[in-house]
């Protein structure tokens, strides 16, 4: 379990010119597809949870909202009252379902790449290790070059002198969702002698750099992602890296 850490200090939507003093509360971080819990919720029961499960899509609604808020203004310059009425909800039900500014983006980032974990297929090694990690590198990296991620990216990295937590709260929830998808398909590898590693995380980790490169730092700068061409190249030069510092005599020869 991973604290999520007081990231942002937040002007007040009564009065706009004043900001709050201090840092906000913490929030506790919760594993990729669980729900996190306030310290002042009321015990879950089944009615509780009845209620939220028709809550969902109102919920969904306003992070969508908050979304495109975001992008458009910035974390700063977004108030809780104009996600409200971006959502078409009352500031009232928005406080109902999140308890400040912070508490919001924290989950549309968990949201974000839970979401992009959730659509990605998983990998089948009985079709061969290698085309079970290229096909599932091809889809971070297509996950990176998207024009709305991208700019989500860059919204975040535009606010990280004024608010660092930001960018920390989305390289964690990024790379322990690719991080346990990863690990997971090692593991399995490694049962079947396909791969052999000291640390799962590590080599996970190690993959993710091999496959992406410098894309990541490009984008953060805004200089123009590598040509889908030149992605390919990268991932399957990265892939072929990691197989030969983390395969066994078992794997197929790779053409």
């Amino acid at each position: 379990m991973i604290d999520r850490r007081t990231f942002v200090r937040e002007d007040s939507d009564d009065d706009p010119g004043r900001r709050a003093r201090g840092f906000c509360a913490s929030v506790r971080r919760t594993p990729v597809g669980q729900k996190g819990t306030a310290m002042n919720a009321k015990p879950r029961t089944v009615e509780n949870e009845a209620m939220e499960n028709r809550a969902t899509p109102r919920k969904e609604i306003i992070l969508t909202a908050a979304r495109t808020q975001f992008l458009k203004q910035g974390f700063s310059e977004t108030s809780m009252g104009a996600i409200a009425r971006a959502a078409g909800v009352s500031k009232a039900t928005l406080y109902v379902y999140f308890a400040n500014k912070e508490d919001l983006f924290a989950d549309l980032v968990e949201s974000e790449f839970r979401t992009t974990v959730l659509c990605c297929a998983e990998p089948d090694l009985g079709l061969g290790l290698e085309p079970a990690l290229r096909g599932l590198a091809r889809e971070f990296v297509g996950c990176w070059l998207r024009k709305d991620s991208t700019a989500f990216f860059q919204a975040v990295c535009s606010e990280r002198w004024r608010f660092p937590g930001l960018c920390l709260l989305v390289f964690e929830s990024n790379q322990r969702a690719a991080l346990e998808l990863l690990i997971s398909v090692f593991e399995e590898a490694e049962r079947e002698g396909l791969l052999a590693f000291p640390n799962a995380k590590i080599a996970a980790a190690h993959l993710l750099h091999l496959v992406f490169a410098d894309m990541p730092l490009r984008i953060a700068l805004g200089i123009a992602p590598p040509s889908k061409a030149e992605a390919e190249a990268t991932l399957q030069a990265g892939i072929d890296c990691f197989l030969r510092a983390y395969g066994t005599p078992r794997l197929a020869p790779r053409g």
